[in-house]
């Protein structure tokens, strides 16, 4: 005899999958680095891969180069990409190496250069001549 789930189990279950949905979309902030933090300890980041999670306040589509700004509210830094710019009010969690480009004073001008695109390995040519034995 199978008994139907009771009220208790099916409130349980759904607290459970609306606690998983939150601590899923809380993950970029949770792993996240704050812009202070970097800017602070500009140093200790320069060529580090770090991720951060802002809100996009500007971009730049130049033919040279693609860059939008993010601002965790801490601070901003600029996050130079290969790939489509998102849109000015994004929330995004660009991932990237710190690049520090120089400093003045307390500021200092800090980048996050997010990784192109992965060419594909160079297809191999078959040897040309006859097969040694």
């Amino acid at each position: 005899m199978i008994h139907a789930p009771s009220r208790r189990s099916r409130v349980l279950t759904a607290v459970l999958v609306v606690g998983l949905g939150v601590a899923a979309a809380s993950c970029y902030r949770i792993l996240s680095t704050k812009i202070s933090t970097i800017e602070n300890n500009v140093i200790r980041y320069d060529g580090k891969t770090v991720m951060v999670y802002g809100k996009v306040t500007e971009r730049y589509d130049l033919p040279t180069f693609k860059c939008y700004v993010v601002d965790d509210g801490s601070g901003s830094v600029g996050v130079v990409t290969r790939k489509a710019l998102p849109r000015i009010g994004d929330v995004v969690h660009p991932k990237g190496a710190v690049k520090s480009a120089f400093k003045i004073g307390k500021r200092s001008l800090i980048a996050l250069i997010e990784p192109g695109p992965t060419a594909p390995p160079p297809k191999k040519e078959p040897p040309k001549g006859p097969l040694p034995r």
